[in-house]
């Protein structure tokens, strides 16, 4: 009888050695993994409504799609492993007006260069044509929004918050997102890591003259709360889903000298996600 207690104890044992907690949590390392020469092909789908109200009277209203396909080109990684990236958007806007049939259609390609770290911290960027006020405006964007991986092996549950100190013309806020490695999951082929998000970020728009007004002020203020796929072997996002809301003012001076002021709220589902590799 204790014979087979013993063996019964000894096969446990075992079992739980190979099976058991004391394997530990899985950890992995968050990194973007570039290699030159390399080209990442996304695809994205904004969906959602368009509101436009000057001095309290509205006057658009729109349901409105915006598809983009985009092509990350890799040229070269510097000695610190930061990578060269050459952006490449093609983009087709659609919108119709709840209270009637007009609608409108455009596409666009425009294209930047971006300097990115292995943690994803973009560190400078380089439109190929673009105004100081949208240069400044992508900068703060990026700046607030684009997640900065923390360094070393994290494991499920973890979370971190990025914070931004935002000068507005009625004082100074600050922006934070906060993030959280939720699980880990196989998705379209990849072993990834599923990250859970929720911020808020403030842009402010600098005064511009255009041919028909100049603004004089300026603000977007922007809440999204979404998930990402990362595929941490690889070193890149597979899938991004995300709910975005945007609440701007503007005010303008119009070519009458009327001040002008300007409400907008959008709200878009987002899908993003991979549609392609090409290796060297």
């Amino acid at each position: 009888m204790k014979k087979t207690i013993t063996a019964t104890l000894i096969v446990g044992c075992i079992i739980w050695s190979l099976f058991g907690c004391d394997q530990g949590e899985k950890r992995v390392s968050l990194q973007f993994k570039f290699t030159p020469d390399t080209r990442l092909f996304y695809k994205e789908i904004s969906k959602g409504s368009a509101k436009v109200t000057e001095n309290d009277k509205v006057t658009s209203d729109r349901f409105a799609e915006l598809e983009w396909t985009l092509e990350w080109y890799v040229r070269r990684l510097m000695e610190d492993s930061t990578a060269e990236i050459v952006e490449t958007r093609t983009y087709r806007y659609m919108a119709l007006e709840k209270d009637s049939s007009k609608s409108d259609t455009s596409a666009h390609t425009d294209d930047m260069t971006m300097y990115m770290k292995p943690n994803g911290q973009i560190v400078d960027l380089e439109p190929a044509q673009t105004r100081k006020g949208k240069l400044s405006y992508m900068k703060s964007y990026i700046e607030q929004g684009q997640p900065v991986f923390p360094s070393g092996e994290l494991s499920q549950g973890y979370s971190w918050t990025q914070s931004t100190k935002v000068i507005l013309p009625d004082g100074p806020i600050e922006a934070s997102t906060t993030y959280e490695i939720k699980s880990f999951a196989r998705e379209r082929g990849y072993d990834c890591v599923v990250i859970e998000y929720d911020g808020n970020m403030a842009i402010p728009l600098e005064p511009s003259k255009e041919k028909s007004y100049e603004l004089l002020a300026g603000v977007d203020r922007i809440t999204s709360k979404g998930h990402l796929y990362f595929a941490y072997k690889e070193g890149m996002i597979v899938v991004q889903m995300e709910r975005w809301l945007l609440d701007g003012e503007r005010t303008y001076l119009s070519k009458e000298s009327d001040t002008v002021s300007t409400h907008i709220q959008v709200e878009y589902d987002v899908d993003h996600w991979l549609a392609g590799v090409e290796k060297p």
